[in-house]
């Protein structure tokens, strides 16, 4: 009988021992979950403001230089296309014939009524003076029969019954508007 005991105590040990390590394995586990779960719903950990830097005074910057004004003539056509011509010479010369500076386009409305040569624009400085050439069907600023007028931006000049608008955008700086009387006799 000695034998049937020894097996039997061997057994209980076994038997003991996976239980026991069945346990363990069980608190294990659960351990696990448990920390897996307690790191998902706890706050993320806060950081510490960093260390202020002593910051250096902006270096002065320099704005960039102006665009170069663009300043244009643009007539329309009968089909409503605008044909601008860049006022980019200090004297310029405005007609039908093709000896101008500007040569008025056969769609312009109005085009015959346009001199072969009819006026003269002029810029001294930062303006432009527009002047008759004795042109037949006369030349008016803004519907204001002249000789010699002084221009400012979305002025309509007449050339004969042929019409441009004159377009000069303000310079940085420069005024919003001029006062006093246009040579001429224009307002």
């Amino acid at each position: 009988m000695p034998n049937l005991l020894d097996n039997s105590t061997d057994t209980n040990l076994l038997i003991g021992g996976l239980a026991l390590l069945v346990v363990a394995l069980v608190v294990i586990v659960l351990f696990w979950r448990m920390s897996r779960r307690a790191r998902m719903t706890a706050p993320p950990p806060t950081k510490s403001p960093p260390l202020a830097v002593p910051l250096e005074p902006a270096a002065a910057t320099t704005p960039p230089p102006p665009q170069p004004v663009e300043i244009t003539l643009e007539f329309i056509t009968d089909t409503g296309q605008a044909v601008i011509f860049k006022l980019d010479k200090p004297v310029l010369t405005v007609g039908r014939g093709s000896d101008n500076d500007i040569v008025i386009p056969a769609t312009v409305p109005n085009m015959v009524t346009v001199s072969q040569c009819h006026a003269r624009l002029s810029r001294d400085q930062d303006e432009y003076m527009v002047r008759d050439l004795g042109s037949k069907n006369g030349l008016t600023v803004n519907g204001r029969r002249t000789l010699e007028n002084l221009l400012q931006d979305r002025d309509q000049i007449g050339f004969g019954t042929a019409t441009a608008i004159f377009h000069q955008p303000l310079a940085s700086g420069a005024a919003a508007y001029r006062s006093g009387p246009k040579p001429g006799g224009a307002a």
